[in-house]
């Protein structure tokens, strides 16, 4: 149905933009979005929508049922209510509001279209229904009556209104001639009317006879009724005595009806009329043909119960109803045909007042609507799907595929798209023939489906050519793991009749968002993809190039590349000082992993960690950090600051094995350097998935006097709960937050509210990225107690480290606490 306009009543944004898109998807013109019932008044007012698709609870005083009412009663829009609840009394409460449709979240776009279309058609009959019942009702009203008598002997006309000062309505000359009254009559009829009028004079015969009274050019035409008898009264003469009667509105009225007939015979809906009992008063031709039973037999029916397999809800209908109010009811129910067949019908029916306040009677119309579902489902699903593998065809994969770019873009995940050829299936078509090959494809088809998960989406392009799309990626080894299972599944024995089949696939992969961000080009690299596979000797994947197979190239380089820095030395530690804002001792220092690469340099430790987890060569990297932190905390201890701690960053691959941390006390214990000596900073990703093995190993660090630091602080999944959870000694905030904290007031308010919260929860902060004299008097200003970053010391070489501390007696240079002459003028 195009070019219906519709307006959206919904106060969650993202639920409406989600509607707008899908209405707008499925054809028709979103004119507005509300959010609360009186904007929706407002805006059916200003806009005029075909239809209004409402929620009910909205937000402020008024909710959707009562903007609906209103709407309704001012404008007589239609109304589709959209709700994520369906209890009795939210259903008793919308049926006052008339809704011409009722949908309960979440709806798929299909059962929206169905909805909209059958509401709009409904919509369309009821409006022409009560078109015919104005007509018939206009048809009913009152004759204006007016007397006329003529003396026949003086030849005297006279015409006068029933009522006594009134002007007769007739509107014809009265005190005339009888001459003069027929010359004011209508050609067409005159020669009626005099015949009529000598008839009452000569023979006494009573006068009936309607006629035409002349009109100007510009006047409506009026017909009129006289009636009358002639009347002998002796010496006073004849007279003919009668009354005239404007039967314009009557033969306009008498028109319509025939119109209102010729619709209720020639209709294709059925149509019933029920007295207040409900029984059968009348039926048109289409109901007999709708429903197998002929009006005899629906009149002869105790009431119209017999028509719906279980009880109708119109049947009783509210006793709160007002006297003389009219009220529709419309939805889809079930019909039982006379030969047993149910019907899927669609249902409207106008309660109409009787004069006393009751009701009078019930119209009901209605449509089968059974074949139209099935064909309109039928047809949704052919077009949609592939005919012969029941798999999706291009089209849907394209509506898929938008989706789930729209939902990797939304929560920053990835999306692969995998597009499979069959290897030599021309061949395999042509030996065994196009019958065979279907079986083949369909076998195919099948395999691939089951071997994804039920979220994503496996289609059939054209020929031997399928495609899967994966959504919600974390990783691209993900991807890889399934191109192998697939490969493996496409390698399975084919049988086919008497015989067996063996067949490969090459696979093309592109991933979004780093391969594109649009349907044609994510298909498009995948399609050079696959072509790159076929040329490397088929039955392989292949990423497209260069950005996926780039990053597979590079991360297969660091994973050899970090076994040889293990064996040839190539990692080295650096340490940067941490600061006490009160009096600039250096009471902490952290230890930094750097990767010295012969061949390509300094490789940064974002770089290298993620795949050395990937690997498994995290925990002997961590090992070897752990070792040369106990190495030279203990120098330094020894021979310049015997408070002295080192900060070691740890992974949370750590704690898989509960031997890991046994393991590092036993080390520390006969390496001779306290626990004091040490802290160990972890991050919330550890803590976000973390059992009670994590715990239990922080306690038995912590039980020893090493200290615990959550590192990196609201970059993460940052949860209050696990700051009430596990017992922690430090918070430090990452340098994201301190960068602007000089100059944006919203990252001062979170530093400070960092502190405070962390101060409360007995915890000390310790600021990363200081790196200029206002963003440390800021930190102090708020009781930070520590900070770490360029403004204090880079970090630094073990020797050049130990030349920081012996130099300067242990404390940085500089005015401390920070002085507040450092900060920015206002």
């Amino acid at each position: 149905m195009k070019n219906v306009r519709i307006l959206i009543v919904e106060d969650e944004r993202i639920i409406a933009m989600d509607l707008q898109l899908q209405l707008q998807a499925l054809g028709y013109q979103v004119c507005g979005v509300a959010a609360d019932g009186a904007q929706a008044i407002a805006r059916s007012r200003k806009e005029q929508p075909d239809l209004v698709l409402m929620d009910i609870h909205l937000e402020g005083p008024m909710d959707g049922v009562e903007a609906a009412c209103e709407i309704h009663r001012q404008l007589r829009i239609p109304i589709v209510f959209l709700s994520a609840y369906a209890e009795n009394a939210t259903l008793q409460r919308a049926e006052s509001a008339m809704p011409y449709g009722y949908l309960v979240k979440p709806v798929s776009p299909r059962e929206l279209h169905a909805t909209l279309q059958m509401a709009m058609v409904r919509f369309g009959i009821q409006r022409q229904t009560d078109e015919h019942l104005g007509r018939i009702g206009k048809a009913m009203q009152a004759a204006e009556l007016d007397v006329w008598e003529w003396k026949v002997d003086a030849d005297q006309m006279r015409m006068f209104s029933l009522a006594d000062d009134a002007p007769a309505s007739a509107g014809l000359a009265a005190d005339e001639s009888i001459r003069h009254f027929l010359e004011q009559i209508d050609a067409r009829d005159a020669p009626a009317v005099e015949a009529a009028v000598a008839a009452a004079r000569d023979q006494g015969c009573g006068m009936d006879v309607q006629f035409r009274a002349r009109t100007g050019p510009d006047q409506d035409e009026r017909w009129l009724l006289a009636r009358a008898r002639c009347f002998d009264e002796g010496e006073r003469g004849r007279r003919i005595v009668g009354v005239l009667q404007d039967i314009s509105g009557q033969r306009r009225a008498e028109e319509k009806l025939r119109q209102a007939a010729t619709v209720f015979d020639s209709t294709s809906e059925g149509i019933a009329i029920l007295d207040a009992q409900r029984r059968v008063i009348s039926v048109n031709p289409a109901f007999s043909l709708q429903t197998g039973y002929s009006a005899e037999e629906a009149m002869a029916w105790p009431d119209i119960s017999p028509l719906y397999p279980s009880t109708h809800g119109f049947s009783h209908p509210d006793p709160q109803t007002p006297p003389g109010d009219r009220k529709l009811w419309q939805g889809n129910v079930n019909y039982l045909h006379k030969s047993g067949e149910v019907l899927n019908i669609w249902e409207s029916i106008s309660i109409v007042p009787g004069p006393g306040g009751g009701i009078a009677s019930y119209v009901l119309v209605f449509s089968d609507i059974s074949s139209v579902l099935a064909v309109q489902e039928q047809l949704d699903y052919l077009a949609k799907h592939d005919p012969l593998t029941n798999l999706c065809n291009r089209r849907m994969l394209q509506d898929r595929m938008e989706y789930e770019l729209a939902q990797a873009l939304r929560h920053q995940k990835m999306m692969a798209l995998l597009l499979i050829d069959l290897d030599h299936f021309k061949t395999i078509n042509d030996s065994l023939g196009h019958g065979h090959g279907d079986q083949l494809l369909t076998t195919i088809a099948a395999r691939l489906q089951s071997s994804v998960r039920a979220s994503d989406t496996v289609a059939r392009l054209g020929g031997d050519e399928f495609c899967i799309v994966l959504g919600d990626i974390d990783a691209p080894g993900d991807v890889d793991l399934m191109a192998q299972k697939l490969l493996q599944r496409l390698a399975e024995p084919v049988r086919l009749e008497q015989m067996v089949c063996y067949v490969t696939g090459s696979i093309g992969i592109s991933m979004a968002p780093a391969d594109g961000l649009c349907v044609d080009e994510l298909l498009r690299n995948a399609d050079q993809a696959m072509y790159g596979a076929k040329h490397a000797g088929r039955n392989r994947y292949c990423f497209f190039a260069p950005a996926m197979q780039k990053a597979a190239e590079v991360r297969l380089q660091i994973s050899s590349g970090l076994h040889q820095a293990l064996e040839q030395g190539q990692f080295q530690l650096e340490f940067q000082p941490i600061v006490d804002l009160a009096n600039g001792r250096i009471h902490k220092a952290e230890a930094l992993l750097r990767w010295r690469h012969p061949l390509h340099g300094t490789i940064a430790p974002a770089v290298f960690i993620p795949i050395a987890e990937e690997c498994g060569l995290i925990s002997k990297i961590g090992e070897w950090v752990y070792d040369q932190a106990l190495r030279v905390v203990r120098e330094w201890r020894n021979a310049l600051r015997d408070d002295l701690r080192i900060a070691v960053n740890i992974s949370a691959v750590h704690f898989r094995d509960p031997q890991n941390p046994l393991r590092w006390l036993d080390k520390l214990s006969r390496s001779g350097v306290p626990g004091e000596a040490l802290m160990l900073e972890i991050t919330e990703t550890l803590l976000l998935d973390a059992d009670r093995k994590v715990q239990d190993s922080l306690d038995r660090y912590r039980a020893i006097g090493i200290q615990i630091a959550l590192d990196d602080f609201g970059t993460g999944y940052s949860a209050l709960s696990y700051l009430k959870r596990y017992r922690l000694d430090y918070l430090k905030i990452d340098q994201a937050f301190v960068r602007q904290i000089a100059e944006d007031p919203r990252d001062h308010a979170l530093c400070e509210a960092i502190i405070v919260m962390a101060h409360k929860l007995g915890l000390k902060v310790i600021a990363e990225g200081v790196e200029t004299p206002a963003q440390a008097a800021i930190l102090q200003a708020c009781h930070c107690e520590y900070a770490q970053g360029f403004l204090y010391s880079r970090p630094l070489s073990g020797a050049a480290f130990a030349d920081l501390l012996r130099n300067h007696n242990g404390s940085m240079p500089g005015e401390f606490p920070p002085s507040m002459r450092a900060l920015p003028a206002a």
